[in-house]
């Protein structure tokens, strides 16, 4: 069976080209304000960074975790279920696919696997991700900013992001190994939420607005 493929242009070298838009809403999600802007952007002949199509696809996490792992970069392994037939056992991260909620929640061992995935199913309406946690592995997160965070250790890491979703400001969750950051899923990290570190990454980008 072929990898699936995600053909998208290359991040333009200038973001702050006249005909380029960088959305810096953070929270691009389906009928949010920043959603609104990337599609406003479309509609007045403008590159706009993301494009509502990768902003949808980069919060669904079967798809985040396809469009990662075909781009090179390291993802868990993972599977979709309804119910407490999932073949990954704990310890397991799990994250909902459903339109009300987003929160993924770690599932440290089997009694507490029947609990969580009922509720994160709404009693087997909806479906979810389950991730396998390897041994010794913990959950960090890393705050996306133009392709940079300020964690010297995920430098790398942050530049395939940030050239594989397109998305100016994420929160990334990772499971980190003694031996390799996975990338776990994609969340919204809105503007008004920068840090002065961070804030910088866009002023030395030319794209601060006072």
């Amino acid at each position: 069976m072929r990898e699936p493929q995600f053909p998208s242009a290359p991040l333009p070298a200038d973001l702050s080209a006249d005909d380029v838009f960088v959305n810096l809403a953070g929270d691009y999600s389906y009928l949010s304000d920043g959603y609104y802007r990337s599609m406003e952007a479309e509609h007045e002949g403008l590159r706009p960074i993301p494009t509502c199509e990768e902003a949808l696809d980069a919060y669904v996490v079967p798809l985040a975790l396809t469009k990662a792992r075909a781009a090179g970069i390291k993802t868990p392994e993972w599977e979709i279920a309804n119910d407490t037939t999932t073949t990954i056992r704990p310890p397991l991260i799990a994250y909902p696919i459903n339109p009300f909620q987003d929160e993924g929640q770690v599932i440290a061992d089997i009694a507490s696997l029947a609990k969580a995935i009922k509720s994160l199913t709404m009693t087997g309406k909806y479906a979810v991700v389950c991730q396998k946690m390897p041994p010794d592995s913990r959950i960090d997160t890393l705050r996306l900013v133009l392709g940079r965070c300020t964690k010297p250790e995920f430098a790398q890491l942050a530049r395939q992001l940030w050239e594989t979703f397109h998305l100016p400001l994420a929160r990334v969750r990772i499971i980190v190994t003694e031996r390799d950051y996975l990338f776990s899923a994609i969340q919204p990290l809105p503007e008004d939420e920068l840090t002065l570190g961070e804030q910088a990454f866009v002023k030395e980008a030319g794209l601060w607005r006072a």
